[in-house]
């Protein structure tokens, strides 16, 4: 088990690190040569890396990609905070993810990608802001049901989920029937009642993610990840105009049919600011088409890592 001892408070933060192996390929490997490109996964809230399972597996194991999954502090394996900490606010998650990469990559620095998603996409955009180190390195982003630039309305999108919805969550975590409230929950995610194939022992896999995480971690993140994020998104669409190198790749991903993060609030907008981005919209997929569309997304990931590892390889 890898453990990072965040810098901000010592607080222990559990990553994954997955290398293909260099004798024993798979046989269903697609490449025996090791990929010269490591994928950084960044889980929604308020699950675990372990919620990307099924893409990571094939990812690794058969397409030969190094991989990083680390757990967000007070979710999965990771510890929320020590009681020395002050308050944890999204620059904590950032620093996090920062201190996190920045050890591990260091020890053998090279390209890498983030595959992101919901309030992940706006963490990867953040940290590599943070980080010149990353910055250089990472060379794309791919970005599943992203909750930027706006997850909560405003009068630059009213159409956002109000603040009373993210209140009502809350509340519906906290209170008695909150185990309930979660069992209940899970199906909407992946939009079962669209017909989505989602057995119960895989709902109740994800329950148990979810219940898994810190309660207070659950609350305190969902007020943390309201942060709107138009600013940086257009300054970054500033900067790819004055310079050819800042259009890094963007692929977004998004559900026609994510009642959560309605994609006409999200992602489209956040392509319409990124114009250089693609956006692949699924039919009846909800927030968690990672699962529900995964053999799509897979497909759409490896089609647009294809350029950017033969870049890579030159």
């Amino acid at each position: 088990m890898a453990i990072f001892h965040a810098e901000t408070d010592g607080a222990s933060l559990f990553y994954r690190y997955y290398t293909p192996s260099r004798s024993s390929p798979h046989r269903l490997a697609t490449t025996v040569e090791r990929q010269p490109l490591t994928l950084v996964f960044l889980h929604g809230w308020p699950m675990s890396s372990r919620m990307f399972d099924q893409l990571i597996v094939p990812l690794v194991e058969s397409h030969r990609f190094p991989v990083i999954a680390p757990d967000r502090r007070g979710f999965g394996n990771s510890e929320w905070a020590n009681p020395a900490t002050g308050e944890v606010t999204f620059d904590t998650f950032v620093s996090d993810a920062v201190g996190l990469l920045e050890h591990v990559m260091q020890k053998n620095p090279g390209p890498f990608v983030f595959v992101a998603a919901s309030m992940g996409c706006s963490e990867s955009v953040l940290t590599c802001i943070a980080s010149p180190f990353l910055h250089t390195h990472c060379k794309g982003f791919v970005w599943i049901g992203p909750n930027m630039p706006n997850s909560v309305s405003s009068d630059e999108c009213p159409s956002a989920p109000g603040k009373e919805v993210w209140d009502g969550l809350v509340q519906s975590f906290r209170g008695a029937g909150g185990k309930d409230f979660i069992r209940d929950a899970i199906p909407g995610v992946f939009r079962v009642d669209l017909g989505n194939d989602v057995s119960k022992d895989t709902l109740q896999f994800f329950e148990r993610l979810v219940q898994q995480a810190d309660p207070v971690a659950v609350e305190r993140t969902a007020i943390i990840l309201q942060k709107p994020m138009a600013r940086e998104l257009r300054e970054w669409a500033e900067s790819a105009a004055a310079d050819e190198r800042e259009k890094v790749p963007v692929l977004i991903l998004h559900g026609d049919s994510d009642s959560g993060m309605p994609l006409e609030t999200s992602a489209a907008l956040v392509h319409k600011m990124l114009p250089w981005s693609r956006l692949r919209v699924y039919q009846k997929a909800g927030h968690g088409l990672y699962l529900t569309h995964a053999q799509q997304v897979l497909h759409d990931m490896l089609a647009f890592l294809e350029p950017i590892v033969s870049q890579q390889r030159l």
